[in-house]
C-alpha cells in the first residue's frame, strides 16, 4: 500500500485470554527480526489484564511499532480484525489468533511466498498443535481448508505427522484459516474486510470464497511454522449453525477441491458405514503395507510405517493391540484415539472404548460408548441411510466421489 509505514501489520484480535496473548506477543518479539513490522492488538473489550498488561508489554517489546486498539465491548472476531486493520499502517496485513506461538524464521517465508507469485491472494503458515507433551503435540492442525459437496469444509490432513511428505508441499487452495493469514492490505480493503454478520466463525471462509470467486487463490507455506492452541476464545462454536446458514446464503458455488487435492497426494475419498465423507488410503496401498509388516513385524518398524502412512487403518489396529498386550494401556489408548480421528469406523471406536477402559480413562470411555450407541442407531435406520445415499449420488459430480459411493453401496 503506497505510503504505508511498515511492510507488515500483525493484527491480533483478542477478547480476554491474557494467558494466551502474552506468550503470543513474546514469541513475535523473539522470532521476528527487523523493524519493518508493527503489532496491532485489537482488544475486543477485554475485562482481564489485556487492557493494562497488554499495553505495557506491547510498548516494552515493540516500542512505537505497537498499537493497542481498544473496542468498547466484545464486537466479535470480524469487527476486531476490521478495526485492527484500519488502525494499521502497512502494505500487508497478517491476521494472527492470540492463541498462537510463532517459531523462528516464521515471517520471511510467508512474505517471500506471497511476493513470488502475483496470482496469490494470501498465504498462511503451517499450523501445528502445541508442543505440550499431549498425544497431538506437533501434529498438523491446519494445512489448508478443502471444500467438498454441500458446502462442507474441513482441515486438510489434520493430525498428520509434521514430517509427512504431503505436509511439506505447497498447493493451490481456495480457503485457508484466518488464525494466521497474510494478504495485501489493498486486497483486504477492496473486499471490505471480513463480513461482520458472522459471529466468531466462518468469517475467513467467506472472505476466501469471495476472493476465489474472482479468480484468486491461497497457499500454505510449510517452511513457516506456528503453533496453535485452537479454540482459545470462550464460546468459539456457540453460533456454528447460524454461521453455516449465513455462509451457504452468501457462498453458493465454492470450488469442490477436496477430491483433487487428496488424489494428487495418493489418497482418495471414501465413506464411513454411516456415510460421512473421509479421506482414505487406496486399498492396494493398504494391502502393500500389510505385506511389508508381515515381512518385518518389528514394533519399531510398524510405528515407522504408521508415521509414513497415517491413514493405514489396519496399522493403527496392529499397534494398538501390540501396546495393549505389553500393558502399555495409555499408549494404546493414544494410538486408538488417533485411529478414530484419521480412520473413523465402528472397529476404530470399539478399540478406543476398550483401550480407554483399560487405561482408566473414564471420560474418554463414556464419550466413545455414547458415540458407538449413536452410530449403531444410525446404521439400524436403513431408510435414512438409503435416502442419504440417494441425496449424495444426486449431487456427486466428481468421478472419485461417485466411485466412493459405488464402493459403499457394494459393501
Amino acid at each position: 500500500m503506497a505510503g504505508a509505514e511498515f511492510d507488515v501489520a500483525i493484527v491480533i484480535p483478542a477478547w480476554n485470554g491474557w494467558e494466551l496473548t502474552e506468550p503470543c506477543l513474546r514469541s513475535i518479539a523473539a522470532h521476528t527480526p527487523g523493524d519493518r513490522y508493527q503489532v496491532v492488538l485489537a482488544d475486543n473489550g477485554s475485562t482481564d489484564q489485556t487492557p493494562t498488561e497488554g499495553v505495557a508489554l506491547g510498548a516494552n517489546l515493540f516500542a512505537n511499532r505497537f498499537v493497542h486498539h481498544r473496542l468498547p465491548e466484545n464486537l466479535g472476531f470480524a469487527t476486531a480484525c476490521n478495526q485492527g486493520a484500519a488502525a494499521a499502517s502497512a502494505a500487508h496485513l497478517l491476521f494472527l489468533n492470540n492463541d498462537t506461538v510463532v517459531t523462528e524464521n516464521w515471517l520471511p517465508p510467508l512474505l517471500d511466498g506471497l511476493r513470488a507469485d502475483p496470482r496469490l491472494a494470501g498465504v498462511g503458515p503451517l499450523l501445528l498443535f502445541p508442543d505440550d507433551n499431549t498425544v497431538r503435540a506437533n501434529r498438523v492442525q491446519h494445512l489448508g481448508i478443502a471444500a467438498s459437496q454441500n458446502l462442507e469444509f474441513r482441515h486438510l490432513y489434520e493430525y498428520f505427522p509434521r514430517t509427512h511428505p504431503a505436509v511439506n508441499r505447497r498447493r493451490k487452495l481456495g480457503v485457508i484459516t484466518a488464525a494466521a493469514l497474510l494478504m495485501p492490505a489493498r486486497l483486504f480493503q477492496a473486499e471490505n474486510g471480513f463480513f461482520e454478520g458472522f459471529r466468531n466463525g466462518m468469517e475467513d471462509v467467506d472472505l476466501c470464497c469471495r476472493i476465489a470467486a474472482r479468480g484468486g487463490h491461497f497457499s500454505v507455506i510449510p517452511e513457516s511454522v506456528v503453533h496453535h492452541h485452537t479454540h482459545g476464545t470462550e464460546g468459539r462454536f456457540a453460533h456454528e449453525s447460524e454461521n453455516l446458514r449465513l455462509l451457504r446464503a452468501r457462498c453458493r458455488r465454492p470450488v469442490e477441491d477436496l477430491y483433487d487435492l487428496v488424489l494428487e497426494d495418493g489418497f482418495e475419498p471414501g465413506f464411513t458405514p454411516w456415510l460421512d465423507l473421509v479421506v482414505k488410503l487406496p486399498d492396494h496401498r493398504a494391502a502393500e503395507l500389510d505385506r511389508r509388516h508381515q515381512a518385518d513385524p518389528a514394533p519399531d518398524r510398524l510405528a515407522l510405517l504408521l508415521d509414513q502412512n497415517p491413514l493405514w487403518d489396519h496399522g493403527h489396529e496392529l499397534l494398538t493391540d501390540h501396546l495393549s498386550e505389553r500393558g502399555m494401556h495409555a499408549e494404546a489408548a493414544a494410538t486408538a484415539y488417533f485411529r478414530s480421528l484419521l480412520c473413523p469406523g465402528i472397529r476404530a471406536y470399539e478399540h478406543c472404548l476398550r483401550t480407554a477402559r483399560q487405561a482408566g480413562f473414564q471420560d474418554m470411555a463414556r464419550r466413545y460408548s455414547q458415540t458407538l450407541a449413536n452410530l449403531r442407531a444410525a446404521l439400524a435406520d436403513q431408510t435414512a441411510l438409503a435416502d442419504k445415499a440417494r441425496s449424495l449420488a444426486a449431487s456427486a459430480r466428481h468421478p472419485a466421489l461417485r466411485a466412493a459411493l459405488e464402493e459403499w453401496q457394494a459393501v
